[in-house]
């Protein structure tokens, strides 16, 4: 056989694999397992930041819980002022009683601030028991799509093992110039060489020359078409090896 036959059985075999290759891309359990991946991103994500946001609840509760003892100390020390023997004017009784209602209404703020941390960060720790339970069914469903696509893989790679191991042998015959020539080409065209059919290019249709079909056909080299840059092939009968 000649150079531009094995080349031809090649590019069959070639084929083949680009095939599995497609077919692996464009399974459903790929799909299938790309959406469960990004489900399962999105929920963790907005695990975090949940996550996140309760410890930043927590922290400004401790804070805000430490004020509330601080003033309710405070409150505690002013109104027992009252029952000594300290006040010995109406005008100190109306200092320290002006004392108290400020303590009382920052001790009243901290509580309102507080309560609505209770309320806020239980609402939170109900998003996040939820969040909980999406991430858990996630992750189950990741499991089942990962299974069902290690199965295909496995298929499809024992398929394209054996072309492969075909396609090997059939390379270690071929000059290497003349497979990185194809490989040049097949970074236009995914399909390299083009048989001649009715003396017109089969990759692109365009007609030929005379000539430029004669000196495929003789195997006088390697012929490029002029327009598509494909390899140009005559003697499609060659069988794969």
């Amino acid at each position: 056989m000649e150079q531009l036959d094995y080349l031809w059985d090649y590019q069959k075999l070639d084929l083949l694999m680009d095939e599995l290759e497609n077919r692996k891309k464009s399974s459903p359990a790929r799909k299938d397992l790309y959406k469960s991946i990004q489900y399962l991103k999105k929920q963790q994500n907005d695990l975090e930041k949940l996550n996140n946001n309760v410890d930043k609840r927590y922290h400004n509760y401790k804070r805000i819980f430490h004020e509330f003892q601080n003033i309710k100390d405070s409150l505690k020390k002013e109104e027992g002022i009252l029952s000594t023997e300290e006040i010995k004017s109406a005008k100190q009784l109306e200092h320290l009683e002006k004392r108290i209602a400020e303590i009382y209404e920052k001790f009243s703020e901290r509580k309102r601030e507080l309560t609505a941390l209770v309320n806020e960060m239980d609402s939170l720790n109900q998003n996040l028991r939820a969040l909980n339970t999406r991430v858990r069914k996630g992750k189950k469903e990741y499991d089942i799509n990962k299974r069902e696509y290690d199965l295909v893989t496995k298929e499809i790679g024992q398929e394209y093992s054996k072309i492969k191991a075909r396609r090997d042998v059939i390379e270690a015959r071929l000059k290497s110039s003349l497979l990185k020539r194809y490989e040049a080409v097949k970074g236009n065209h995914s399909v390299v060489m083009a048989e001649i059919d009715q003396n017109r290019c089969g990759g692109c249709n365009m007609a030929l020359a005379s000539l430029v079909v004669q000196k495929v056909k003789d195997k006088n080299g390697v012929i490029e078409c002029e327009n598509c840059g494909r390899i140009l092939y005559s003697g499609a009968e060659a069988q794969t090896e």
